[in-house]
């Protein structure tokens, strides 16, 4: 995934995720959000100011959950918002309704012409109902069943991340070698540090001040030396997140078994692709990928990359990655690799050679642009940009 096979191979497959209902539509960036700022906390009754010139309607949405059932459309807009002449708005948010934690408001809206704009506003409201499911959940995962708890982290308390990995129980780089993000993946120990852990949430912060690099995150479970920890199958693995789609974000949960250069696998659990518009993915699904690098068949050819698109509007909960959280998980058994929205099954394959024989590194990271070639554009978005992961957890059968 982060080499130049990877490069090729994620061009081949993200540049054709156009979801049917999107080809042909103008997207254009017309919603600006004045206040309040993108990333900040909110409490009680909240004012949303914003500018959209040349838009017609405007209408404003967010999902909430109700524990593991189907999240609940809550239109915030029902009236519309009214302009004036320099094509200022705003609408009133009572936050006191809405979830305790990580909020996405979606704003969208079209011109008299058939422009279409998408805005999403990431918001943490500190105060509202508790999140129905937040945190690990008490019972064991259906593809688990069978299988004893080996790994988790429920990002509840204080985080235990360093640049290298050594003495902590996560590295802050993609271990030995192969940072790939276009906004570097940041050390935790200086000023840019892009780790911040509330309530029950790991927040990777993406971050870009004026005639800077840039700044992201990415942890993964074995240090430098490759020590740490790795799931050995048979296993089950799942992590539950929630991230933002603009023009850039590239949000992903994945495993390595080989962290030097040479043969091994890697299973993508989920490799999302976020923006609208001319040049953007255009999707509210993601792919679910396995490479096996370095490694040929029997006629001496080199082994495929399969890998398969989810549409996540045909799936149980009806809502993409960055609406609301959803839980992806991945069962490696000594038959099939099986990969899973929600705890339901979404794609599988005949388990490899070495994603059986070999044990699995686990990686969360929220990359900004970078080897697959998307264009970043988060101008709008004042820079800022989070992932929210609210568990991650492995099961072993051993």
């Amino acid at each position: 995934m982060r080499t130049l096979i990877s490069f090729l191979m994620c061009w081949l497959f993200v540049g054709v995720p156009t979801t049917a209902q999107d080809k042909g539509t103008r997207w254009v960036e017309r919603i600006k959000v004045l206040s309040p700022a993108p990333c900040s906390d909110i409490n009680g009754r909240v004012v949303i100011s914003l500018q959209a010139r040349g838009m017609e309607s405007l209408t404003a949405r967010c999902y909430v959950e109700r524990s593991h059932s189907l999240p609940q459309e809550c239109l915030l807009t029902p009236k519309g918002i009214k302009f004036d002449d320099e094509g200022r708005g705003s609408f009133c948010l009572n936050a006191k309704k809405l979830p305790h934690g990580p909020l996405t408001i979606q704003i969208s809206g079209s011109s008299a012409t058939g422009e279409q704009d998408l805005y999403e506003l990431q918001l943490y409201n500190t105060g509202g109902k508790p999140a129905a499911a937040a945190g690990i959940p008490d019972t064991i995962p259906a593809a688990a069943q069978g299988m004893k708890l080996a790994f988790s982290d429920d990002f509840d308390g204080q985080l235990s991340i360093s640049r290298d990995g050594r003495g902590t129980r996560y590295n802050a780089h993609k271990p030995t070698f192969g940072d790939f993000s276009g906004w570097p993946f940041s050390d935790p120990e200086g000023y840019e540090n892009p780790f911040r852990q509330r309530d029950t949430y790991l927040i990777i912060r993406a971050h870009k001040e004026d005639g800077t690099r840039g700044s992201t995150g990415l942890i993964a479970t074995v240090d430098m030396d490759g020590k740490g920890f790795r799931a050995t199958p048979p296993c089950y693995m799942e992590c539950r997140l929630m991230a933002q789609s603009a023009p850039g974000t590239w949000p992903a949960f994945w495993t390595i078994t080989n962290i030097n250069q040479g043969m091994g696998d890697e299973l993508d659990v989920i490799e999302a692709y976020g923006g609208w518009g001319e040049g953007n993915p255009n999707s509210t699904g993601y792919w679910v990928t396995s490479h096996f690098w370095g490694q040929k068949d029997e006629q001496g050819e080199p082994l495929k990359h399969p890998g398969k698109l989810v549409d996540m509007t045909a799936q149980r909960l009806r809502t993409s990655w960055s609406q609301t959280f959803h839980t992806y998980g991945l069962l490696i058994t000594s038959a099939a690799t099986t990969y899973y929205l929600d705890d339901e099954p979404v794609w599988s394959h005949p388990t490899n050679s070495y994603s059986l024989q070999q044990p699995h590194v686990l990686l969360v990271n929220y990359a900004i642009g970078g080897a697959c070639g998307w264009k970043i554009n988060l101008d709008r978005y004042d820079n800022t940009s989070e992932m929210y992961v609210d568990y991650l957890r492995v099961f072993e059968a051993h």
